[in-house]
């Protein structure tokens, strides 16, 4: 007996059709638009007060420089973001103290009285080889994703750091340096928040450019692209995932710098 002729798998989607079919590429419009009209009208009020008739107080000029800088900064960074996000990263390696790196990202956060933040950093880590402002704005961003998904009602970031030993070969994509093999010394960072995680349908597509879960005007879609990008060039691995008590976790391993400088197998 014949047996039946083998049909032709479904056609897959590739990420941009997906993107098209979930509206990602119209709310990414919409995000852009808001991102730059915004801060742009700021500046236009703050020029509006300069060109009024009221007398130029101490306070007027302090309230004046305020929106003409948070503009032209939100402006600033929205353009960076894009260009990160479709030009080559430039970087300049140097060795590390991840748990430095992981300070100098919070201390560029803006915080509220209502997260709470709590660090558990392990002493004496491994030293990472990696371009230190690239690294902190990867692991910043991260954080920055964690503190939007737990607004308005505010919640608890957690930020641990650990050295790991990794005990079997794990392929990490098709480039050889980005494999971790049995032996391996690293370091993991770990940022989880207390949001309201994502929707599991959504999960793949987190790392694309321009998708985003955020509302119009509350970000591009570009920060987990860009970050993913960073620990790419270094050859690590981001993952990012719902917790099973609730929120997300993004786990960043990154090798150790000894292990960072040693040839590759051929």
């Amino acid at each position: 007996m014949n047996s039946a002729a083998p049909t032709d798998p479904p056609p897959s989607h590739s990420p941009l059709q997906k993107l098209e079919e979930g509206g990602a590429l119209s709310h990414f419009a919409s995000s852009i638009a808001h991102e730059v009209c915004n801060p742009l009208s700021q500046i236009v009020l703050a020029t509006d007060l300069l060109a009024g008739p009221r007398p130029m107080t101490d306070d007027l000029r302090k309230k004046i420089v305020a929106y003409l800088r948070q503009g032209s900064e939100r402006i600033d960074k929205a353009m960076k973001s894009m260009l990160q996000t479709c030009a080559p990263i430039e970087t300049s390696m140097t060795t590390e103290d991840a748990n430095h790196l992981v300070e100098a990202a919070l201390s560029s956060l803006l915080l509220d009285g209502k997260v709470k933040i709590e660090k558990h950093l392990t002493p004496g880590l491994p030293t990472v080889l990696v371009d230190k402002a690239h690294m902190t704005d990867a692991i910043a961003g991260l954080c920055t994703n964690a503190l939007d998904a737990m607004r308005p009602n505010g919640g608890t970031l957690t930020i641990t750091s650990s050295a790991k030993v990794f005990t079997s070969s794990e392929r990490e994509g098709w480039q050889r340096q980005s494999w971790f093999r049995a032996g391996d010394h690293a370091v993991v960072i770990e940022i989880a928040d207390t949001g309201h995680g994502i929707h599991e349908s959504q999960i793949p597509l987190i790392f694309e450019p321009f998708y985003t879960t955020k509302t119009a005007g509350k970000g591009a879609g570009l920060g987990l692209t860009v970050a993913k990008k960073i620990v790419d060039l270094h050859h690590g691995r981001l993952e990012v995932g719902n917790r099973p008590e609730g929120g997300v976790l993004a786990v960043l391993t990154l090798k150790s710098a000894i292990q960072s400088s040693l040839p590759t197998d051929s």
